[in-house]
């Protein structure tokens, strides 16, 4: 369960780092060069949806490890 949670945070840690890097694309408008903008905005939905996913793993195996810890 501990490892599952390290890696569930590891894994959200990345996902947000990913969208960091997508608005600061976009505030500096660099993203026009790298991307058409329909690629762009799937770019950002898929890491939005990366970040609630993980950030939902990261939930559960809280609450599993406290529900554990509360069981002893």
């Amino acid at each position: 369960a501990e490892m599952q949670h390290k890696h569930a945070e590891r894994q959200l840690f990345t996902a947000r780092r990913a969208l960091s890097h997508l608005v600061e694309l976009y505030e500096s408008g660099q993203w026009r060069h790298l991307y058409k903008e329909e690629a762009f905005a799937e770019a950002v939905r898929q890491a939005r949806q990366a970040v609630d996913s993980w950030a939902g793993a990261v939930a559960k195996a809280e609450a599993q490890a406290k529900a554990k810890a509360n069981a002893i």
